[in-house]
């Protein structure tokens, strides 16, 4: 026994020749074979452990070949013989692994099966060259041709998992010009999709998603392919906070192993980051020319960067604004930047429906000499408010994309002297008001897609020479999904007299709605007809209908019916400084639903349990307790483990009245959802109510933060 360890080439070759038994057996019985958890890993092993064996059997191919006569000083027996049995070993080690490997999820195409045969070969072949060395000399005519199909095998079966790795012909292509390279194009003639994100696409993710090797069964080499998504889903989703899976895994921590692409890989950078989401958040679209955007959009600023051209930017004859008073009008919602470095023309774009009022554009009449362009898409704007648009005369575009407007004061941006570039699409605007637009002189181009004109009335405004009319792709034999209805009621904080209200711009849109959370369809749902009164806390979902149209996604919205006024709140615990909202005044300022974690309205806890007084100067007879909290996964802000609703006449004499236990979530799950928890008990006179929040102790083994502690978020208690 002691002989026999002492002859480490001897053992190596067992251990070889065991490898190789197991690997023909598992082959046989492929079908039945599933990998186990903890082998994983050994799988994930094969791409460090593959690179050796390649190097070493080439080396000693390579030798075998050179090697001319039995007597050259350039041959060393007891080298080749470690090499030959190092390179064995390994092979055997490098084609184990690679078949753990090709069990996990993403890998079945035909280049693969080629891979796993040609691995399982070379492993073969090299230990039966070993077993064989003392028949095949080096310096013999059959050595030499051994060598020689060997290094064959050696580079085939390298040059496929190459291909696996870092897409088609990952080996070769840098012998010669791909026949597929991109032929550069003008700055006007290019598209977004096809000459700014798809190379990107192309680079960064579709050496992993692709025909040979489709991890989480996504491609992504076609439009088709990538619009269909893999088996987590589509890849964007607007509606959502993070855009959906594209954009949130690109943006999860580095660490975190859903984070695309994954580590070890060559990351996206900051600008293609930028392009990606921007691309995502405008629709996305395939057929979109880079020329349509405007200078200040970030995909534009792409381009410049990455297709050149030899534009210049407009020279402008008013001076720079006072940088004091720019940022001064900054806010959270409301972005005002220059439209370049060193420009004095600024563009402002404005964020977070809720939060909008028509003085936000009002209190901009101070840069109204500077300002070229304003973003007021999705923003609740009237048909007053472009009275107030038309006292900004540098105004070169206005997007009012989904706004409120009808169209009944379009005349007022005739004041616009400048104006060449309007956005109406999704609106109400009607036919007669579009052709009145032909007295701007400056308007170049009108964006009307999806705004409810009939076919012909979109033909007759093509058919004009003096405005571009952009009414996006339309076709008689094409069916288009409606867009989603407008939840016109902002606050969901709704008192006794309130009520919900909603809208299409499309006229003869049937909007169907459920109070209850459920997904509403076209024949059993309520249909809106008249504003909805509030009575309970209610989840509203509502979507459109139209015969000839799909029917639209749906939109959601929680509202909460008013409570007792609380007289006065006090924290019992500290809250973080991170998340510190409004302080106490969080939990009653009639503010809840917020998806925003750095909005400034939430009270967020990880340290300690979030508990709070609530006091009321006389008794009210409650029954209901109603939270409005935060769950974002990826933020690590998760539901509470347990919540307690304490109550009595004063702090000191409080019992229990109610305990609810969420259940910990199963599963990664991205965005940001308001969560409503409800506590419901006996009617009782209250005078003072003691609420409880505890956060989870330990992320879940699940969760990239696993161990460390969850964030409680709270914003609202609303007592009825």
């Amino acid at each position: 026994m002691r002989r026999y360890f002492s002859d480490w080439k001897e053992l190596i070759y067992n251990l070889a020749f065991f490898l190789n038994g197991l690997l023909i057996f598992l082959l046989l019985f492929e079908s039945r074979f599933s990998v186990p958890f903890w082998m994983q890993s050994v799988g994930r092993m094969h791409p460090l452990v593959l690179h050796f064996p390649l190097v070493v059997l080439i080396l000693y191919s390579l030798w075998v070949v050179i090697i001319e006569k039995p007597d050259s000083t350039r041959w060393n027996a007891e080298l080749g013989e470690s090499l030959l049995i190092i390179g064995t070993f390994t092979a055997a080690v490098a084609a184990f692994s690679g078949f753990v490997l090709s069990k996990e999820d993403g890998y079945e195409s035909d280049t693969l099966q080629w891979h796993k045969w040609l691995g399982v070969a070379i492993s073969l072949t090299s230990l039966i060259w070993y077993a064989s060395r003392k028949y095949l000399a080096p310096w013999k005519l059959s050595s030499k041709a051994v060598a020689g199909v060997f290094l064959v095998l050696l580079f085939v079966g390298g040059h496929l998992g190459g291909n696996l790795t870092h897409g088609e012909d990952f080996l070769m292509s840098p012998l010669g010009p791909s026949v597929d390279e991109t032929p550069k194009v003008a700055f006007e003639e290019a598209k977004v999709y096809d000459n700014l994100v798809r190379p990107v696409l192309e680079q960064k993710c579709l050496s992993c998603h692709n025909e040979e090797k489709s991890k989480g069964n996504l491609q992504m080499q076609t439009q088709a392919l990538l619009t269909k998504g893999g088996k987590g889903g589509v890849l964007w989703d607007t509606t959502k906070a993070d855009l959906g899976l594209l954009i949130g895994r690109l943006h999860l921590p580095l660490d975190d192993k859903k984070h695309m692409p994954p580590r070890g890989k060559v990351q996206l950078t900051e600008e293609e980051l930028v392009l990606l989401a921007a691309w995502v958040k405008s629709g996305p679209r395939f057929d979109q020319l880079v020329s349509s955007l405007s200078p200040q959009n970030p995909v534009y600023t792409y381009a410049q960067n990455v297709l050149g051209g030899d534009r210049t930017e407009e020279q402008y004859d008013f001076s720079a604004a006072d940088p004091d008073e720019i940022k001064k009008l900054n806010t959270t919602y409301r972005l005002i930047k220059p439209l370049s470095a060193g420009s004095p023309a600024l563009y402002v774009n404005f964020y977070n429906r809720a939060n909008f009022k028509s003085e936000e554009i009002a209190g901009l009449i101070p840069l109204k000499d500077q300002i070229v362009s304003m973003d007021l898409s999705k923003m609740p704007v009237k048909d007053e408010d472009l009275k107030t648009l038309a006292g900004f005369p540098e105004l070169r575009k206005v997007i009012l994309n989904f706004t409120d407007i009808t169209g009944a004061t379009l005349n007022e941006l005739k004041n616009l002297s400048k104006l060449r570039e309007l956005s109406l699409s999704g609106t109400g605007v009607k036919m007669a008001q579009v052709k009145s637009l032909e007295g701007i002189k400056s308007l170049k181009r009108v964006y009307i897609w999806n705004t409810g004109l009939s076919t012909d009335e979109l033909a007759t405004l093509k058919k004009g020479q003096k405005i571009t009319f952009e009414t996006g792709f339309r076709s008689d034999t094409l069916i288009l999904p409606l867009n989603p209805p407008i939840i016109v009621t902002e606050k969901q904080l709704i008192t006794k007299d309130e009520t919900v209200s909603m809208k299409h711009q499309i006229n003869g849109t049937v909007i169907r709605y459920t109070l209850d959370g459920s997904e509403p369809d076209s024949v059993q749902s309520l249909i809106y007809d008249k504003p909805i009164a509030i009575t309970k806390n209610v989840d509203l979902k509502a979507r459109a209908f139209r015969t000839g149209w799909y029917g639209s996604k749906g939109v959601d919205k929680y509202f909460f019916k008013a409570g007792y006024p609380i007289d006065s709140v006090r924290l019992i615990t500290p809250v973080d400084s991170r998340y510190k909202g409004k302080g106490a005044e969080s939990l009653s300022d009639g503010k809840v639903g917020d998806t925003e974690r750095v909005s400034g309205t939430w009270l967020g806890y990880v340290e300690n349990d979030f508990q709070s007084y609530l006091f009321f100067n006389k008794p009210v007879k409650a029954s209901n307790v109603t939270f409005s909290m935060l769950r974002s996964i990826g933020s690590s802000i998760f539901p509470p483990t347990r919540l307690e609703v304490w109550g009595g006449p004063n702090e000191k004499s409080l019992k229990l009245l109610k305990v609810i236990t969420p259940e910990v979530p199963t599963k990664d799950m991205p965005g940001a959802v308001n969560l409503v928890y409800e506590a419901s008990f006996e009617p009782q006179e209250l005078s003072c109510i003691k609420l409880v929040a505890k956060p989870l102790g330990k992320l879940p083994a699940w969760h990239g933060g696993k161990g460390q502690k969850a964030w409680v978020f709270i914003d609202e208690a609303i007592v009825n």
